[in-house]
């Protein structure tokens, strides 16, 4: 029923192409795994058929998945093909990016996060990779990708961890501590997220992934070195305080904050620009220097086995 065309992406065990429906011409973006590459973790990609079966065309920022089917080699997931680029590529692209913009953005992934809690999901791999900007108009709504770690679960039901796929600078100490986790992990990956789009640097960076993890484990982390931060407003540093709570059990959840001033503030919440009053800085700069020097040095593909350790892999780019 398909063709595919170009590769769009590349992965631990699977790679994206674009795919174009024979008969409709509708395109597709096909995740194409190959089951020699997943002996043993076959449930890992089988859960995410389940958990998109669940909510997929339930919400308008949650990338529907369209078909699926399975060859001797091959699983192959269609999903709905999502044009606009990731984050930092569409921020380069329109030239601009001010701290009004990160809270738009953080809401949108937010309150799209709430209703997924809501459904009684764990995401459990959010970060900006897998946030994609569904077409390249200014106003393009903001899509979450990527439930392949994801956990369908009860209200109140935390997960017990055998092995965790993710990024480790996005992952929250209770995952390194080896405990049950639940929806509170994707709370500490938004406060990271937030950190991130307004830093340009994830908030544990260390020079290596021991201390890297020590300091997600301790809950280190400083609005440092100045710029961006002097540029970016008190109310957007609490946000993201709350988010990065240590303790899971009093991690707000996502609902409350939603209730945040810098989420709902009528009059938008930044720093004033000296040579331009009354307006926001123009962030793009900073984070644009500090994300260059940033994917320089952390790993961006990660599997952590708790026998065996960290594992990484190389990052490919679409």
């Amino acid at each position: 029923q398909y063709r595919t065309g170009r590769t769009l992406g590349k992965g631990t065990y699977s790679i994206v192409k674009e795919a174009f429906h024979i008969e409709s011409g509708t395109r597709y973006a096909c995740k194409v795994i190959n089951k020699k590459l997943i002996v043993g973790r076959e449930e890992m990609f089988r859960n995410e058929i389940s958990v998109l079966n669940h909510i997929s065309s339930t919400h308008p920022n949650i990338v529907t998945l369209h078909d699926y089917f399975e060859t001797a080699h091959n699983l192959y997931l269609c999903f709905e093909l999502c044009t606009g680029g990731m984050l930092l590529d569409v921020f380069s692209r329109r030239g601009r990016y001010r701290e009004p913009d990160a809270a738009r953005l953080i809401k949108n992934v937010l309150s799209t996060v709430s209703y997924i809690h809501s459904r009684g999901i764990v995401h459990g791999d959010l970060k900006p990779s897998n946030l994609l900007f569904l077409t390249q108009d200014d106003d393009s709504e903001i899509m979450i990708a990527d439930f392949g770690l994801s956990r369908i679960v009860d209200d109140n039901t935390l997960v017990a961890i055998n092995e965790i796929c993710g990024t480790p600078g996005y992952m929250a100490p209770e995952i390194f501590q080896k405990a049950e986790y639940g929806k509170p992990v994707d709370i500490w990956a938004i406060g990271v997220i937030a950190f991130f789009i307004l830093g340009g640097y994830q908030p544990f960076r260390r020079d290596n992934e021991k201390a890297e993890q020590h300091a997600v484990v301790t809950g280190d982390f400083k609005f440092h070195p100045p710029e961006p931060w002097e540029h970016v407003s008190g109310t957007a540093k609490d946000f993201i305080t709350l988010c990065l709570t240590h303790d899971p059990m009093k991690r707000p959840k996502a609902l409350e904050l939603l209730n945040h001033p810098w989420l709902t503030a009528p009059n938008a919440h930044f720093q004033s620009d000296p040579a331009m009053p009354g307006q926001p800085h123009d962030l793009l700069p900073f984070i644009q220097k500090a994300t260059v020097e940033c994917m320089s040095r952390i790993p961006s593909s990660f599997y952590y086995d708790v026998d065996n350790g960290p594992h990484y892999f190389p990052l490919h780019r679409p």
